[in-house]
């Protein structure tokens, strides 16, 4: 589940002002003095950033916004290969380098849940969606791991087919005359809507309302979670009264389960009536029966399941999209390759997930845009529920402590030219011993932490990848694609992520596509 941290939102770098009499103002004063005296722990290792003995920590955690990819890179160099404390802008972790990857991947001490419960504030009235992501009977993750990878050749017919109208109504219908597009916006909203065709059924994935929420709630949580995180903890229950931005993620959350409850009410309404008539029960394919099925008994709020699963799915991926189409247009002499593989395989198998399978220089293609243009420099997200001991290094790391793994020693060796976008490298590496099960997209390992490693790898990637590719399918053979005037590849720095400048164009038109991908056979 370690995709749950879009990197498409700009987060504001202050908390909007509030207006508070003198008593309020002291009492603030004080218990942010004692939280910051109490919340000092000396440390034998040593810190990236450490804040002025005089400031809190929130100082460091908005210059990290600013100038985090510096203070990543100097730490790099002054503590080579050995743990570092870090204060990013959700607060201080404990980095670890990239050779712990192994050593903490499947440690039960180490939740990944617990991050996103605490960087997501779960707590707080409108971000309580994210509590599933704890939720007692695992169902999100059940969600992905099982039925969603188990099912996904039954997947792979709506997908393409809701691929036709998603494309169509986001592009339109081009000439052989350039036109452009914001592409970040455009595979957004082709994103959510496939996502939304396999989470949702055809009940709701093409209801307009439904599809602003599920893009906008994740943008407009991140923007409120960044301005309670500069808050103590303790006093967080103060920001909503006043939050405009908190009260948007209320009423986003209102929204999704009134969207939804209708779904759910007829669902029940059919089964009940099937049972009593003696009938088949209906059965659905999609994300909202998969989490009747998953729940074990427990209680949970469906649109709490499918704002969650769109949060860690569609911005994650339509990221990965954009950055793919981003570093194509770039080097468009790239694209044709690609599309030779495209058409020789669906022209053997039709829309299949073996067809997807055996994509395999676009497999490569899309890990090496994850490799290039990545999402995160630190990754494997965790706190520790316990003390956990590391014989390696002979590390404590204490309970409560968060920690991450610096991604920086997964660099490739000089002799395979790491600087260049190859769309090939990982297609090669496939025949070499040492990577030959690690070069798949959705392979993990330390020497590529795009989703995470470990217990906690992300479950979704294997829909992810198919998803992508077949969006690329059309996305490839229907258009040329180039990149506007003064336009570039270079993202946005974020702290230490790398996102896509939501203002960067592409130029796309029309060409005649060599298969009609419309008429193709599903198996």
């Amino acid at each position: 589940m370690e995709t749950l941290r879009p990197p498409t939102v700009v987060f504001p770098t202050s908390l909007p002002p509030l207006v508070l009499n003198p008593v309020t103002t002291s009492i603030l004063l004080a218990a942010v003095i004692a939280v910051f005296v109490l919340s000092r722990k000396n440390s034998k290792i040593p810190h990236a950033n450490p804040p002025a003995w005089y400031a809190p920590t929130t100082t460091n955690q908005v210059d990290a916004v600013k100038n985090g990819m510096n203070i990543l890179n100097e730490a790099r160099k002054k503590f080579p290969d050995q743990p570092y404390r870090f204060i990013n802008n959700n607060g201080e972790v404990l980095v670890l380098p990239t050779r712990f990857a192994n050593t903490i991947r499947n440690e039960p001490g180490l939740s990944f849940s617990k991050t996103v419960i605490q960087d997501f504030h779960a707590h707080v009235a409108g971000f309580t969606a994210m509590q599933v992501i704890d939720h007692q009977g695992q169902i999100l993750q059940n969600v992905a791991r099982k039925p969603l990878t188990k099912l996904l050749n039954t997947v792979t017919e709506p997908l393409a087919s809701e691929a036709i109208f998603a494309i169509g109504k986001t592009l339109g219908n081009p000439t052989v005359d350039w036109q452009e597009t914001l592409i970040l916006d455009s595979t957004l909203d082709i994103i959510a809507r496939l996502s939304s065709r396999v989470f949702l059924g055809d009940k709701l994935c093409r209801n307009e309302d439904w599809l602003k929420v599920t893009k906008m709630y994740t943008v407009d949580m991140f923007q409120a979670a960044f301005d309670l995180t500069l808050v103590p903890s303790a006093l967080q229950f103060l920001i909503p009264l006043f939050s405009k931005q908190c009260s948007v993620v209320r009423g986003e959350l209102r929204r999704a389960q009134e969207l939804i409850r209708p779904v759910i009410e007829e669902r029940r309404l059919l089964k009940e009536q099937a049972r009593k008539e003696g009938k088949p029960i209906p059965k659905f394919n999609d994300a909202i029966e998969w989490g009747e099925q998953e729940c074990k008994g427990i209680g949970y709020d469906p649109a709490s399941l499918q704002l969650t699963l769109s949060f860690a799915a569609i911005h994650t991926t339509s990221d990965l999209l954009s950055k793919i189409l981003l570093l194509l247009a770039g080097e468009p002499e790239k694209i044709e390759p690609l599309r030779e593989e495209i058409i020789r395989v669906l022209k053997k198998d039709g829309w299949c997930k073996n067809s997807l399978f055996n994509m395999k220089l676009l497999d490569s293609a899309m890990k090496e845009a994850q490799r290039v243009l990545p999402n995160e420099q630190l990754a494997m997200h965790r706190i520790a529920t316990k003390d956990v001991h590391l014989k390696e290094d002979n590390i404590t790391i204490r309970k409560g402590q968060y920690i991450l793994v610096d991604t920086h020693g997964t660099q490739l060796p000089p002799s395979e030219n790491p600087e260049k976008f190859d769309i090939y490298r990982w297609l090669r590496l496939r025949e070499t011993p040492e990577f030959a099960n690690k070069a798949h997209f959705v392979s993990t390992s330390p020497e590529h932490l795009a989703f995470g490693h470990g217990t906690h790898a992300c479950p979704g990637r294997f829909f992810a990848a198919n998803e992508v590719k077949i969006a690329l399918s059309f996305l490839l053979l229907r258009y040329d694609w180039e990149l506007a005037p003064g336009t570039t590849a270079e993202p946005n720095i974020f702290g230490i992520n790398y996102m896509v400048n939501p203002k960067t164009t592409l130029r796309y038109r029309k060409r005649e596509s060599e298969i009609d991908l419309e008429a193709l056979r599903f198996e």
